[in-house]
């Protein structure tokens, strides 16, 4: 499916595919493309000139793939996290940018993407550029990723509270998430700041883009500095939370095992008078039997109040 907005004094104004021509020569024009089919890849390649790469090198890590740049084109692959209730995706969005044109290919609804079009519309945004609109839709991402790192290290914070009440299994889940969400967008920054740093030395991109994406890098740079003093953190958590477990079990463990040896010797003592020998003197004795049972609970009485002189209950 393709969507095609015409950027206007109003924003941008949404246009069906067969008014690709009547479009104005001084517009910028950007071309929304989710799950193309084929005729569609074909109508961007003999409009605008879109060379569709491989499904798969959108995951891949090189820089060539990420970046790179043909005749008058420049094709950049950025990848926008999207979080759900219990899961982390990764999504690949393909930007395409030709003169007055930029086009994004996508696979699923991209939360910044959908941002973007309301604030141009809200704002009334008048593009000059289309590398302009890709600053735009690159400066609302920083601005979400920013946004996701402060309510991250909230979390962090109030997790570290939470541990000290309770180590249940949903707060090593809890754990288990905001790590992964943290790796995640240290991970996409890292791409944003690769491919960035490439854009912005294209002879095709006018000085104001360049200085909006410097910011943009500057901004990144920053917050994966937040990613790792988060990383640091979400650690120290964990050890916390290991080292409050492995009390519990010591704790377990010595209880039972002075348990254990309080009993011992009321063990040994029934299993001396359990094993009815024919010569044994107490087994005629008329007291034997209470003698047997008073010894245990001596013992054991006696053994339970020394552990507990010692500390050990």
């Amino acid at each position: 499916m393709i969507k095609l907005y015409v950027n206007e004094s109003l924003g941008f104004t949404e246009r069906s595919i067969d008014e690709f021509t009547e479009v104005p020569k001084d517009r910028v024009v950007w071309l929304d493309v989710e799950n193309p089919t084929e005729e569609e890849i074909k109508w961007l390649s003999s409009t605008i000139g879109f060379q569709m790469p491989p499904r798969e090198v959108f995951g891949d890590i090189e820089i060539s793939s990420k970046y790179r740049e043909e005749g008058e084109s420049i094709y950049m692959s950025l990848s926008f996290v999207v979080q759900q209730k219990d899961d982390i995706k990764v999504e690949p969005v393909l930007f395409f940018i030709k003169g007055r044109y930029i086009a994004t290919l996508r696979y699923r609804d991209i939360p910044t993407l959908l941002i973007f079009l309301g604030r141009a519309q809200s704002q009334r945004l008048f593009f000059q550029f289309a590398e302009s609109v890709f600053a735009e839709i690159v400066k609302i991402e920083v601005d979400r990723i920013g946004d996701r790192l402060e309510i991250l290290g909230r979390r962090i914070r109030n997790l570290r509270k939470e541990i000290l009440q309770e180590q249940s299994q949903e707060v090593v889940k809890d754990i288990s998430y905001y790590d992964e969400l943290n790796i995640t967008l240290r991970e996409s920054i890292n791409e944003k700041l690769r491919v960035l740093s490439h854009f912005v030395k294209s002879p095709r991109v006018n000085a104001q883009t360049k200085r909006d994406i410097k910011t943009a890098i500057d901004d990144l740079s920053t917050l994966l500095d937040y990613t790792g003093f988060y990383m640091h953190k979400i650690d120290s958590i964990q050890n916390t939370l290991l080292g409050l477990i492995s009390v519990k079990q010591n704790e377990a463990v010595k209880v039972f095992t002075v348990l254990a040896t309080v009993f011992l010797p009321a063990t040994l003592i029934a299993s001396i008078y359990g094993m009815n020998f024919k010569h044994m003197p107490e087994l005629e004795w008329r007291y034997g039997y209470p003698y047997a049972l008073g010894l245990m609970v001596l013992v054991t009485v006696a053994l339970l109040l020394w552990t507990k002189k010692k500390g050990w209950l």
